[in-house]
């Protein structure tokens, strides 16, 4: 039997979309190779400083310390020009 758990994020059906193409445009964006990893995750910071809701970015290759971009909006809103409007960190 599997049981959900209750602190887990709901995540709304477009998060899956919206991680592929954000995937797409950052393979794009940075000329990535298919070996090289891309995740894409949703957060809330609990810092008061922070944005509240951003889609941090990571970007993993063998050997190489991971990047990470960070873009201050929920996933489903990033768009291709925010994408290209970034830097690898």
């Amino acid at each position: 039997m599997i049981v959900a758990s209750p602190f887990a994020r709901r995540r709304s059906p477009d998060c899956g979309a919206a991680s592929a193409n954000i995937k797409t445009w950052v393979r794009e964006r940075f000329a990535l190779s298919e070996r090289t990893s891309v995740t894409v995750s949703e957060i809330v910071c609990r810092d008061p400083a922070c944005p509240g809701v951003e889609t941090v970015i990571l970007i993993m290759d063998a050997g190489v310390k991971t990047r990470m971009v960070r873009i201050a909006r929920p996933m489903i809103a990033v768009t291709a020009a925010d994408i290209w409007g970034t830097q690898i960190g």
